[in-house]
C-alpha cells in the first residue's frame, strides 16, 4: 500500500467515525475516533489497496451501526479487519460488539486486535475481560500476565487493573484462585499481595484478605495502603479495636493525609469512641476549615456529648457558609428542644421550607405545637402545609390522627381517617391505622372490615395479618381463625418479635401452653416490652408456675411501671 493510499484510508476512517460521534445508537467512544484512527507508533499499518469493495464494506459497517444494526456493524468491521489486517478495524469491531453485548463477535475481534497489535494493553484487557466473563480464566491468564509485564505500565496499576477485571468473574472462588496463581509468579511482591487482598475484600472473602495482608505487612510494615485496607477488613470482620490500631499505624506514616484521618474519625464514631472521634474531627477542622462534612460531624458529636453551646457554634458556622443547611436547621431545632425552648424549636423546624427533610421537620413542629400551644393550632398548622404529592398528603392525615390518638382523642382521630379515606380510597396505610384506632374505641367491626379490606388489596400484608389475628385471639373466642392469620404473618417474618408474641398468645388461647411458653420466652429474651412480659407471666400462671410469673411481672414493672396491659394483667391475678 502506498503512503497516499494509507493516508486516504486513515482519512476515510476518521471521517466515518467522526460522522457518527453524536449518534445515539452508536456505542460511546471516549474520543474513540481519534484513538482508532491514529496509528500506534510501534504498529506498522498494512499494505492494502483501498478498492471500491473495501470502501463499500466500511460504509456498510459504519452506517449500519448508525442505524442501530450493531451486530451487522461489528461483524462487518471484523471481516474488514481480517481482510486488511488493520488493527484499527479490529478495535472498532471489538468496541461495537461489546457495546451490543455480542460477546462471540467481541471475543473474535479482540483476539484479532491482539494478534495485529500485540503490545496494546487495551486489546489484552478486552480479551481478558471477555474470557473472564465467560468463565475461561485459564485462557485469560496469558493476557493478564501481559498486562502485568508491560514495562510502560506502573506495576501497582497493572495489578489493580487485573483486580478490576477479575472482580467481574461471576465465580468468586475462581477469581481468587486465578489471582493467587498470578501472585505466585512473583512471591513477596507487595503490589501483587495488596491487589490480591483488595480483590478478596471486594469479593467478600475477608478471611483471605486478612491472611494476605498479614504477609504483606510482615515484609512491608510501612505499607500505608495495606494498613488502611487491613483496617477496613478488620472493621468488616467486627474486630473494631484491631481495625483502629491499623488506622493509627497508617496515620503515623501519613499524618497529613486528610482523607485517611477522616476515615479514622468515622471509624471511631462507628466504634462509639466519641471523645476521640471529636478530637480527630477538631484536628481536621483546624487543618481544613470550612469543610462542611467535618463541621457537621463536630456539631453532631457535640450534641451527643451534651455540649449544646459548641454544637450551636458548629451548626451556625454551617449556616453562615451555606453548607448542609437543611441538616443544620434540624439540629438547631433539636438544640432548642434540649434547652426547653419550644417556640425557638418550632421556628427552626418551620424554617425548613423544602428538601428531603421538609415534611419530617414540619411534623416535629406540629408535635411541639400540640404540646405547648394546643391541639387546634397543631391541626391547623398541619392542614396549611404545602405538599408535593399524594404520598405527602396521606402522611399529613396519618400525622394529624396520630397526634389525636396520643392525646386519647380517638373519636376525632377516626374522623381524620374517614376524611383521608374519602379522598384516598383503599389507601392501605390509612385503612390499617383506622383499624388500630377502632380497636381503642371497641369498634371491632370496623377493625375487622378495614383489615380484611387491606388483605383483599394485598393478601401478604403481614402487619394486617398479625393485627387481625392478634385482635381475634385477644378480644374474641375465634381462636382457630386468629391462629390462621397469625401463622401466615409469622411464616413471612419468623424473627419479628411482635409476631412471635402474637403466636405465643394465640397458642395460649388454643390451650397449647408448652408451645406458647416457648414463643413468649423467646420474645421476652429479645426485647423488654411490658405487653410481652404480661403475656409471659399470664401463661406461666396458667401453667402452674405462679412464682416465676410474679418474678416476671416484678421485673417488667422496673422498666414499664405504667404499662396499661401489664398493670391490668397483674390486677386480674392479684386483685
Amino acid at each position: 500500500m502506498t503512503s497516499s493510499h494509507r493516508l486516504l484510508l486513515a482519512a476515510i476512517l476518521s471521517a466515518l467515525f467522526a460522522a457518527t460521534a453524536g449518534c445515539t445508537s452508536a456505542p460511546p467512544r471516549d474520543n474513540a475516533a481519534d484513538t482508532v484512527v491514529a496509528p500506534s507508533p510501534d504498529t506498522e499499518l498494512p499494505a492494502v489497496e483501498l478498492d471500491p469493495e473495501l470502501l463499500y464494506q466500511l460504509l456498510v459497517a459504519e452506517f449500519s451501526g448508525q442505524q442501530g444494526a450493531l451486530r451487522l456493524s461489528a461483524a462487518t468491521y471484523l471481516e474488514t479487519a481480517r481482510h486488511t489486517g488493520d488493527y484499527r478495524l479490529a478495535q472498532r469491531a471489538t468496541r461495537i460488539a461489546i457495546y451490543a453485548r455480542e460477546n462471540t463477535i467481541a471475543l473474535n475481534a479482540a483476539r484479532l486486535w491482539v494478534e495485529l497489535q500485540p503490545a496494546n494493553d487495551e486489546a489484552h484487557k478486552s480479551v481478558a475481560a471477555l474470557l473472564i466473563a465467560s468463565g475461561q480464566n485459564a485462557e485469560a491468564r496469558p493476557h493478564l500476565e501481559k498486562l502485568l509485564e508491560n514495562p510502560r505500565q506502573d506495576n501497582n496499576h497493572g495489578y489493580l487493573l487485573v483486580t478490576t477485571l477479575l472482580a467481574n468473574d461471576p465465580d468468586k472462588e475462581r477469581a481468587l484462585a486465578t489471582m493467587a496463581e498470578l501472585v505466585a509468579l512473583v512471591p513477596g511482591n507487595p503490589h501483587a499481595l495488596y491487589a490480591q487482598a483488595h480483590l478478596a475484600n471486594q469479593l467478600g472473602n475477608n478471611e483471605v484478605a486478612r491472611t494476605v495482608l498479614q504477609r504483606l505487612l510482615q515484609s512491608e510494615p510501612r505499607h500505608t495502603q495495606g494498613l488502611i485496607l487491613q483496617a477496613r477488613v478488620l472493621h468488616e470482620l467486627g474486630k473494631t479495636e484491631a481495625a483502629l490500631q491499623s488506622m493509627k499505624q497508617a496515620l503515623k506514616l501519613a499524618p497529613d493525609n486528610h482523607q485517611l484521618r477522616l476515615t479514622y474519625a468515622r471509624m471511631l464514631v462507628d466504634a462509639r469512641q466519641l471523645k476521640e472521634a471529636r478530637q480527630q474531627f477538631s484536628r481536621l477542622n483546624k487543618e481544613n476549615p470550612g469543610d462542611g462534612d467535618v463541621l457537621y460531624a463536630l456539631g453532631l458529636l457535640a450534641l451527643e456529648a451534651g455540649d449544646l453551646d459548641d454544637a450551636e457554634t458548629q451548626f451556625n458556622t454551617l449556616l453562615r457558609l451555606g453548607q448542609r443547611e437543611e441538616e443544620a436547621r434540624l439540629a438547631m431545632a433539636q438544640i432548642a428542644e434540649a434547652r426547653q425552648q419550644p417556640d425557638k424549636a418550632i421556628a427552626w423546624y418551620g424554617s425548613i421550607a423544602h428538601g428531603e427533610r421538609y415534611l419530617e421537620a414540619q411534623l416535629q413542629a406540629a408535635r411541639l405545637i400540640a404540646q405547648h400551644q394546643g391541639m387546634d393550632r397543631a391541626r391547623t398548622y398541619l392542614r396549611e402545609l404545602e405538599t408535593q404529592n399524594d404520598e405527602e398528603r396521606v402522611r399529613l392525615y396519618l400525622a394529624e390522627a396520630e397526634l389525636l390518638n396520643d392525646a386519647e382523642q380517638h373519636a376525632a382521630a377516626m374522623g381524620v381517617y374517614d376524611e383521608g379515606l374519602a379522598t384516598f380510597t383503599d389507601n392501605e396505610e390509612l385503612l390499617y391505622a383506622r383499624a388500630l384506632t377502632a380497636e381503642k374505641i371497641d369498634r371491632l367491626d370496623i377493625l375487622e372490615r378495614d383489615l380484611k379490606r387491606v388483605l383483599q388489596l394485598n393478601p401478604d400484608n403481614s402487619r394486617a395479618l398479625n393485627a387481625l389475628g392478634y385482635t381475634l385471639a385477644d378480644r374474641t373466642t375465634r381462636y382457630q381463625e386468629a391462629y390462621d392469620y397469625i401463622e401466615r404473618a409469622y411464616r413471612q417474618q419468623p424473627d419479628d418479635v411482635a409476631y412471635i408474641d402474637s403466636m405465643g398468645w394465640v397458642l395460649y388461647r388454643l390451650g397449647r401452653l408448652d408451645e406458647a411458653l416457648a414463643h413468649l420466652r423467646h420474645a421476652a429474651a429479645q426485647v423488654r416490652d411490658g405487653e410481652i412480659f404480661a403475656h409471659l407471666g399470664e401463661v406461666l400462671w396458667a401453667a402452674g408456675n405462679q412464682e416465676e410469673a410474679r418474678r416476671i411481672w416484678q421485673e417488667a414493672l422496673q422498666f414499664a411501671p405504667e404499662h396499661k396491659v401489664l398493670l391490668q394483667t397483674i390486677r386480674r391475678f392479684h386483685p
